[in-house]
């Protein structure tokens, strides 16, 4: 009877799903490029710029979505984010050590501003409806911004020309947004903006929390260390974009089926739900973070080039999180209205991080400050399963999957072949590469097979109903 309602949200999500995945793409690209194309020095403020851009993009707009008062707003926003970066940013150059960094900031306040203005773009036109008009602002947009700043970066090979790019493709789509959505009048509700700032604040509470936490250990790296080093912590936290793509439609589908069987009081079926969703996560995740960890130099030196390879370490503490993201705890904690207990999460996290990530630094260095944070991250997520599998009445142990232990045998295992495989690969990076990969994903998924978790491939196969069995069905 739910065939219908779950197809129709999926077939809905579709536009997006491709539009994730195409913007996933082409962000894919520009590290790659611009390492190539910049000095590590440059690449480092590069980075840097971006930390502080990106942490004022993502905490400072309300989530509105009502054309009018999205448009209006995130336009004032983007130009306290312009001052907050003029004023302060010579302050954070200096902090950071980079005089090359203040000497780009009012490129970097110039695009933040635009950047902001623009961000109701296809946010407002998917609250209308309009979900293949959102997606097709979104590719193009970032299609536009990647061309732009990509272009910039290879006429010039400076950091500054990469900016001047960044600035035209943002200006160009706030000048868009607001053609777009003021061609209809700009109506200011009173009444509904007080409505949707009830709405929207404590989001942006929640935020103000959560991404200073998610980048603390990258600011304390960037105000200890040099630019160039920044850099190559930067290739080191570098997360491939399958973990998002997955994680995030699984999430939001297992929201819906949870609260499906809350409704219903339907204890087990949300548990059977949400064991499915972590079979399949980690059927992907595991066997993706030991392929990573065997190949990580091939890997680094194929996408960043040789002189990124001090990055290898970093980028195998960096996927130990990779695993961890097939629990989808957020869907279930917002299926089950836990948001008090997801704010005092947050505030824990926060807490954690900071001296974690601090102690681990001076001990460490840089991959203290990492590991730092992913014990914080860790710690509070198991939290998170702890509550879920309170949540569905069974124990920790209870509310994970048998097959999620036979993934996990199956990928340090598969990972012998896999490695031996790379060593003695020739030729080309991508070639060596290739072939550990395609060995490893074969003795995975044998090595499943054996076990009994996989099914054979003629079940992966969609077979058509028999003639006879459809006209007695009728």
């Amino acid at each position: 009877m739910h065939d219908r309602p779950y197809g129709s949200i999926l077939r809905r999500a579709g536009p997006l799903m491709l539009a994730r995945l195409g913007v996933a793409a082409l962000a894919f690209a520009i590290p790659l490029v611009l390492a190539r194309v910049l000095l590590p020095e440059s690449y480092g403020t590069f980075k840097q710029a971006w930390l502080l851009s990106n942490t004022l993009f993502l905490v400072l707009p309300l989530g509105l979505n009502q054309q009018s008062h999205a448009l209006i707003l995130t336009t004032v926003l983007g130009a306290v984010a312009a001052a907050l970066l003029l004023g302060f940013g010579p302050l954070v150059a200096s902090a950071f050590h980079n005089p090359e960094l203040a000497a780009v900031m009012p490129y970097v306040a110039a695009f933040t501003a635009f950047k902001l203005a623009a961000s109701c773009f296809d946010l407002a036109w998917m609250a209308e409806g309009r979900i293949k008009a959102s997606a097709i602002v979104r590719v193009a947009s970032e299609g536009f911004y990647t061309a732009c700043m990509l272009a910039g970066a290879v006429w010039t090979r400076s950091v500054e020309g990469a900016f001047a790019g960044v600035v035209i493709a943002t200006f160009a789509k706030a000048a868009a947004c607001w053609m777009a959505i003021s061609a209809g009048g700009l109506r200011i509700s009173p009444r509904d903006l007080r409505r949707q700032l009830a709405y929207a604040l404590p989001f942006g509470a929640a935020f103000a929390l959560i991404i200073p936490q998610q980048q603390f250990h990258s600011y304390l790296v960037s105000a200890s260390v040099t630019a160039a080093a920044f850099a190559v912590y930067a290739v080191g936290c570098f997360q491939l974009p399958v973990v998002d793509m997955l994680y995030t439609p699984v999430s939001e589908i297992l929201q819906l089926g949870i609260a499906e069987h809350e409704a219903k009081g339907d204890n087990e079926g949300a548990l059977r739900l949400f064991r499915e969703a972590v079979a399949r996560l980690s059927f992907v995740f595991v066997p993706t973070m030991v392929l990573l960890a065997i190949s990580a130099p091939t890997l680094i030196s194929f996408l960043f080039t040789d002189r990124y390879l001090a990055a290898v370490p970093v980028f195998r503490l960096s996927i130990v999180s990779i695993p961890m993201a097939a629990l989808p705890l957020d869907g279930v904690m917002r299926a089950c209205a836990q948001n008090k207990f997801m704010f005092r999460i947050s505030v824990l996290k926060l807490a954690l991080t900071v001296p974690l990530a601090w102690i681990g630094f001076h001990a460490l260095g840089p991959i203290g400050a990492l590991g730092g944070w992913i014990c914080a991250e860790e710690t509070c997520r198991f939290l998170l399963l702890r509550r879920a599998a309170h949540l569905f009445g069974t124990t920790i142990l209870g509310a994970l999957p048998r097959e999620l232990w036979c993934q996990t045998a199956a990928a340090v295992l598969a990972a012998v072949p896999g490695a031996v495989a790379l060593h003695l690969a020739g030729g080309p990076l991508l070639v060596q590469l290739c072939t550990g990969g395609i060995v490893f994903a074969v003795a995975y998924l044998g090595i499943l097979r054996a076990m009994g978790v996989l099914p054979p491939v003629r079940a992966w196969i969609p077979q058509k109903a028999p003639l006879v069995l459809i006209r007695e069905a009728a």
